[in-house]
């Protein structure tokens, strides 16, 4: 045998073996995670954690379009601080006037109403009131050629 049908065999060889550990390596990733997310679950069940406990609230209110329609705190701005020239608000403590806990609203105090959506995006579930700027995924609908009807709920 030459020497370069030796190098390619040692190639060959080489490239099996990588094909084998990469199954190999695949097989034992997908019983790790199988056992991380079993051992996940049970910590969650015994400390009877939230999805807000674990910070996923914002990932899934941005990926269902950001229902509530609140912005992002800006980082690294403490609560009460200066911002543009304004005076500090004001933070209540644990009983505020009227005896209410610090944070909390009067019932009825917000003066914006609630409007039940009329559109909806049926490949992501998001929504629109009809209010306001189109939202992006619809506007790139209307312009593919769909109608506002298509969407109606």
């Amino acid at each position: 045998m030459s020497e370069l049908d030796q190098r390619f065999s040692n190639y060959i060889q080489l490239k099996n073996q990588i094909q084998r550990l990469q199954k190999e390596a695949e097989v034992l990733r997908k019983r790790e995670l199988t056992e991380a997310i079993s051992s996940i679950k049970d910590a969650i069940a015994a400390y009877e954690l939230t999805a807000e406990d674990l910070g996923l609230t914002d990932a899934i209110s941005s990926r269902r379009g950001r229902k509530s329609g609140k912005k992002p705190a800006a980082v690294g701005v403490a609560s009460g601080a200066k911002r543009r020239g304004r005076p500090a608000k004001k933070v209540a403590t644990s009983a505020g006037q009227h005896g209410r806990k610090a944070g909390k609203k009067a019932a009825g105090t917000d003066k914006r109403s609630v409007v039940a959506p009329k559109y909806r995006d049926p490949s992501t579930g998001a929504t629109w009131t009809g209010r306001g700027k189109q939202p992006k995924w619809l506007a790139a609908a209307l312009k593919g050629g769909k109608k506002l009807e298509d969407f109606k709920i």
